[in-house]
């Protein structure tokens, strides 16, 4: 009988404090409240690009040829014209985000109201980085979209498109111009992995040109919620008006690979041992007052 007793003020204990303490939630629906509607799709997920880059590509066309890096047998030649290949489109891309950047740091210092027509493009930037669009904007609304509006050093695209693409001899390079093993999950968006497993049904996208994958993969890195402690780290070096280098963001491509932490010791190795940084171009901007 006292064991009996004992057991129900037992459960009703436990019962009482599981009311107090809940509702539990997932660490993945507890970023979307603080952030929503932030991409919670795989490391690799990749989606379409956006109809204001579908616009630019289209009005800006490049007449630049993918080289046969695979028939450049010099090494130290190869490596070169991967790198003079790739810079500049992680350049124009990162050119085109500092510009939006500075206009949105303007607005942020402004003791204006928004204007329509400015209201109107910080909705359409918000929908690009997967921000959730909202009827008015506060001052820690902008600043929320600036954290995500910002470059990727050129240092750190050239060593995970080295690494991904096998220095633009993998298969997804030639035949998908896909440089970072981007995914995609509609049937025929790209090129199916020989070794996927019989019950995957993602693909590896497939891209026009070498550019488009660039642009989607600074956007991945800029939007996805595994790439949180990278975005911190940047706008930290931000705040202390320091450069903002491959070296100082790689720590937030743990979720990049499976392979974690040994991953980004191979990205950063690719950084030191290349002397990448000579690539970077430090480019400060007005920060917000």
């Amino acid at each position: 009988m006292e064991k009996k007793i004992l057991w129900t003020v037992s459960f009703a204990l436990i019962f009482i404090l599981w009311i107090k303490a809940g509702p539990f939630k997932s660490d993945a629906e507890r970023s979307y409240q603080e952030e929503a509607p932030e991409s919670s799709a795989s490391y690799q997920d990749s989606e379409e690009a956006t109809s204001n880059e579908k616009s630019y590509f289209k009005s800006h066309p490049i007449n630049t040829s993918r080289p046969d890096f695979a028939a450049i047998t010099d090494i130290k030649e190869r490596k070169s014209a991967f790198f003079d290949y790739l810079s500049p489109f992680v350049n124009e891309k990162n050119d085109l985000i500092l510009k939006d950047r500075e206009r949105l740091i303007a607005l942020i210092n402004s003791s204006k109201k928004l204007s329509n027509k400015n209201r109107k493009w910080v909705s359409s930037l918000r929908q690009d980085l997967k921000l959730k669009k909202l009827d008015n904007y506060s001052k820690e609304d902008l600043k929320v979209l600036l954290s995500r509006l910002d470059i990727i050093p050129v240092s750190l695209v050239l060593a995970q498109a080295a690494n991904e693409s096998a220095w633009g001899t993998s298969r997804f390079a030639i035949e998908g111009s896909n440089y970072f093993g981007q995914w995609c999950f509609l049937k025929g968006c790209g090129l199916v992995p020989e070794s996927r497993d019989s019950d995957a049904d993602h693909e590896v996208r497939k891209f026009n040109d070498a550019r488009e994958s660039v642009f989607a993969y600074i956007d991945n890195l800029n939007t996805n919620a595994a790439y949180k402690e990278l975005r911190a780290a940047r706008a930290e070096l931000r705040q202390n008006n320091e450069e903002i280098t491959g070296l100082g963001l790689v720590h937030g491509l743990q979720r990049y690979s499976e392979r974690g932490q040994a991953y980004v010791e191979e990205i950063e190795g690719l950084i030191n041992y290349n002397k990448l940084w000579r690539f970077n171009r430090y480019q400060p901007t007005e920060e917000p007052q």
